[in-house]
């Protein structure tokens, strides 16, 4: 038997396509980019050979794209973007112009491999959210809006000028009744740490002002910001001053693994001793900390 290569779609038999399938290029479509890992942790799919076959056909079949990351060392991952035949469900099945299918999916697709690593950290915590709360009935993740679609809602006025704040991906999930809100900052260390306390900086006028108010028509958020390292969470939290005004939140991707809400894995502006999102107390149905 002849062995299909990474890179080329091989001929196959038409595609049945289940309802599965279709939310998987909802997913993909929204995230951007997933590799094969990220799906599994988004849907709960645990075995590894099936999911490979089914990724493979719908390859194949031209419903989703494929590339690979650039390495020195060691195999390149696969990196899943949706692909012309998936455009083409999702225009049928969501209602969504398909020049803005074809945007998003372009964007992904010639991005360069030196951002692709930043996009991939942003679908690695939204995927690991989505696998956490599948161990807690109840809760779940209730929203999850990218870069774009909240482009020009995060504005904030400083010595009159109009400065957008660029946010990476807003969320909020559940514990139950109570809701949280986040605005999430991906940083793979390149940018200088000096640029990151401007950021943060801005995201306490956004609150303080009421603007986050008015655009989300919500009280309150929490700033998450997720690293690749963790010799750079040490270095962001402790240059980041410490306010009452705004909870911020420093975690290693790494470290988020083990359970981004209940793990002492965080850290807050000015600690050394990690803690967690939540406390366990609050997912009694009854209700928990606001």
């Amino acid at each position: 038997m002849t062995r299909a290569k990474p890179h080329k779609r091989s001929k196959s038999p038409k595609v049945l396509v289940t309802e599965r399938d279709l939310e998987l290029f909802k997913a993909v479509y929204r995230h951007g980019v997933m590799t094969r890992t990220n799906i599994q942790d988004y849907f709960g799919w645990d075995c590894v050979s099936d999911v490979n076959r089914r990724l493979r056909k719908l390859f194949d079949a031209g419903y989703l794209d494929r590339r690979f990351l650039s390495r020195t060392f060691g195999p390149t991952p696969a990196v899943y973007l949706i692909g012309n035949e998936g455009v083409k469900l999702l225009v049928e099945s969501t209602k969504i112009a398909a020049n803005t299918l074809n945007r998003r999916r372009y964007r992904f697709r010639n991005m360069s491999d030196n951002l692709l690593p930043h996009e991939l950290l942003i679908t690695d915590f939204a995927c690991l959210l989505k696998s956490t709360f599948r161990r807690y009935p109840g809760c779940g993740l209730q929203n999850w809006k990218s870069d774009e679609e909240i482009v020009g809602l995060c504005n904030v006025i400083e010595g009159g000028a109009d400065i957008e704040l660029k946010p990476d991906a807003y969320g909020s999930y559940n514990l139950h009744r109570t809701l949280f809100n986040f605005f999430l900052e991906a940083d793979l260390g390149t940018e200088p740490i000096s640029r990151i306390q401007k950021k943060v900086e801005l995201y306490r006028s956004f609150k303080a002002s009421g603007l986050f108010n008015k655009a989300f028509n919500r009280r309150a958020f929490r700033l998450f910001i997720v690293t690749n390292s963790g010799t750079r969470t040490r270095n962001i939290s402790q240059a980041i001053p410490v306010a009452d005004d705004l909870k911020i939140y420093v975690a290693n991707i790494e470290a988020i693994r083990i359970d981004p809400l209940f793990a002492p894995v965080w850290l807050m502006a000015g600690d050394s001793i990690a803690q967690a999102l939540h406390l366990a107390a609050e997912l009694d149905p009854v209700g928990g900390a606001s």
